[in-house]
């Protein structure tokens, strides 16, 4: 999808993750919602050297 923001281009790649339908977790209109499981974990890189005004966090 192409976007812009304040007149620069830019193309969003969107992430897809397979799901299962899991438990049914109430009614909303007389339809039933289900919640929604991820097929495989994710995982997600952690940044360790992570610094504000000099502190370390």
């Amino acid at each position: 999808m192409k976007l812009s923001y304040r007149g620069i281009r830019f193309n969003q790649n969107s992430t897809v993750v397979e799901s299962t339908e899991g438990q049914t977790i109430g009614k909303y209109r007389g339809s039933e919602l289900h919640a929604q499981e991820p097929k495989a974990t994710i995982t997600i890189a952690q940044r360790t050297n992570l610094k504000y005004r000099g502190a370390s966090y």
